[in-house]
């Protein structure tokens, strides 16, 4: 009797452990990776709030910034496929500003680094400290968690270079993204 109740044990963990490899697991403000936005808000909430719908590009995605949803961001940006009826969620970011210590948003970098760690303990890990921009308007400190598909989740600090600060803030973000989505901005760049 024992002896089942060792394996019953061992099982049971091996199926937590597997969830736990899931991008789905990870939530911003209770949302998540393949939720539909319908599940959170309105439809006219999510035409109201929409931030970018691509319209250079093929709109293949259109973005949404929720604000005054939490005490721990400023906003919630989500994108999800321009034509779908279900507004399915494919990327989720949390966005953070902090004032001119680089250090505040690096302190909360690395503790929800630890968090991440915590829940997901074998995903692929890179990390990069003072990288330029993409855009060369700063650099940024950013970790970035792999799943095994390619999804990701990325902890990022900005910082932008004093020329821009008047256009752009200093912010952090948490980002759960999609490879899908992921790929695509890629090839729009």
């Amino acid at each position: 009797m024992r002896i089942i109740i060792i394996i019953i044990t061992f099982i049971v963990s091996l199926q937590s452990l597997t969830k736990a490899d899931d991008i789905r697991d990870f939530e911003i403000e209770g949302i998540s990776i393949g939720d539909s936005l319908l599940d959170h808000f309105t439809e006219k909430e999510i035409k109201e709030n929409i931030s970018y719908n691509y319209e250079e590009t093929n709109k293949k995605f259109t973005s949404v910034d929720i604000y005054n949803l939490s005490n721990n961001y400023e906003f919630i940006q989500i994108h999800y496929k321009t034509n779908d009826k279900n507004y399915e969620i494919y990327s989720i970011d949390g966005v953070f500003s902090w004032d001119k210590l680089p250090e505040d948003c690096n302190a909360k970098r690395l503790k929800i680094n630890n968090e991440i760690s915590s829940i997901f303990t074998n995903l692929k890990y890179e990390e990069a400290l003072n990288s330029d921009m993409s855009s060369g308007r700063g650099f940024m400190d950013l970790n970035e968690y792999y799943f095994s598909n390619g999804d990701f989740i990325q902890v990022t600090c900005y910082k932008y270079k004093n020329k821009y600060i008047s256009d752009y803030t200093n912010h952090g973000r948490l980002g759960i993204i999609r490879k899908e989505l992921d790929d695509w901005i890629v090839s729009i760049k």
